[in-house]
């Protein structure tokens, strides 16, 4: 025997339908074996109550949100997010591929930026159910358990009960076991292996035995019942014969909705058939124009190409046609120029200049050097002539 589980706290009322709404969706995604695609587990809460680390739940929310259009599209590459792309962007993108979707929100984009709450928990219950649609699931009837026994359903109740009502267990299932039997008396609707799952077999001895051993573990509660398993089989005995109330009117109209669907898609059949036969003439008419349409379109292609080939060497001709220009403007120009002839004249000029006063200095060294010559002479002359004087003085 396993401990109880500890009971956890009612929402309030007006979180109520968003915890529905969290539950739904992640019954769905168990559905959908989400768990071999997303390694951390997610909690019957974990959109539906801002958790500690915000940054992690939006995460966490966008790759659910990815998952599930790629499910529903057949296509991992439909909607991405990138991981550089800041909060507005990404839930910009995700309001985008939801309307593509047929989704119609109620809520601005920013309250999904919140990662909770309402707006939330709707999103993943519409993708939930479209990708459920796309894998064509089908929900069946629960296959029930024969070797489960009823004592085995209500242990974790019957655990938190005092010690007092312990002795009162083999007369509480006696009785349960007289109500039951009656109500499948009145009631045809259980079978013979529904019956059994509500019958004992667990020695009342070895049951107590255990309840005393466990017990003092156990956190018991005085007020705690322990007997919601019965108000669950009551509503279902409740849920049977309502169903069975309402099955043959439903199945009625079931098949009278059938035999229209089906007289109205033989008429289509008809007239379809019709249709083709009738119009068959203007169905090969349309097909000549259209097998036309595409050798005019072929042919109108072929001539943009020659049109845009003839567009790139008048291009390329206007271009050369730009630069023989340039150079015989530049040619032009430069013969009617006349400031290189006047340049040359002046620069004569200039040099005319320059030889005359070569010419002066030439003039004027010339000069110099006769006289230098003369007075160089004169004093020759001189010392011969002193010379002489002195011989005959001498003699």
């Amino acid at each position: 025997m396993t401990e109880a589980a500890p009971r956890q706290t009612e929402a309030p009322a007006s979180l109520s339908p968003v915890f529905a709404m969290n539950e739904d969706a992640l019954d769905k995604l168990k559905l959908l074996n989400y768990e071999a695609t997303f390694p951390r587990p997610l909690t019957r809460s974990h959109f539906a109550l801002p958790a500690s680390n915000a940054s992690l739940q939006f995460q966490d929310f966008i790759d659910i949100v990815v998952y599930l259009i790629g499910r529903i599209k057949r296509d991992a590459d439909f909607f991405k997010i990138d991981k550089y792309d800041d909060p507005n962007t990404s839930v910009n993108k995700m309001m985008l591929a939801l309307r593509s979707l047929d989704y119609e929100s109620e809520f601005p984009a920013a309250k999904l930026k919140a990662a909770h709450g309402e707006a939330v928990c709707s999103v993943l219950d519409f993708l939930t159910t479209k990708a459920l649609d796309s894998d064509r699931f089908v929900f069946k009837m629960p296959k029930h358990n024969d070797s489960i026994e009823p004592e085995e359903m209500d242990a974790d109740d019957d655990a938190m009960a005092d010690d007092d009502e312990i002795e009162d267990e083999v007369e509480i299932k006696d009785e349960d076991d007289t109500m039951f039997q009656d109500a499948n008396d009145e009631n045809e609707f259980f079978s013979k292996e529904n019956h059994q799952i509500i019958e004992s077999n667990v020695d009342p001895i070895e049951w107590k035995t255990e309840l005393e051993r466990v017990g003092p573990r156990l956190r018991t509660n005085n007020n705690a019942v322990g007997k919601e398993w019965r108000s669950h089989i009551n509503q279902t005995i409740k849920h049977s014969e309502q169903i069975s109330t309402d099955l043959p009117t439903t199945e009625s109209t079931l098949k009278t909705i059938n035999n229209q669907l089906s007289s109205a898609v033989e008429k289509m059949k008809t007239k379809e058939k019709y249709l083709q036969t009738s119009f068959s003439h203007l169905t090969n008419e349309y097909q000549s124009v259209k097998a036309e349409l595409s050798e005019i379109e072929e042919k109108h292609s072929s001539s943009n190409e020659s049109v845009g080939n003839l567009t790139n060497e008048l291009s390329t001709i206007a271009e050369q046609l730009a630069e023989v220009k340039g150079t015989m403007d530049s040619r032009g120009s430069s013969m009617t120029d006349t400031s290189p002839l006047v340049n040359i004249k002046a620069a004569l000029q200039d040099i005319k200049v320059e030889i005359n006063n070569f010419e002066l200095r030439i003039g004027v060294v010339g000069q110099s050097l006769l006289s230098q010559q003369t007075s160089s002479t004169t004093n020759d002359i001189q010392v011969e002539a002193g010379d002489d004087d002195m011989d005959e003085e001498f003699e």
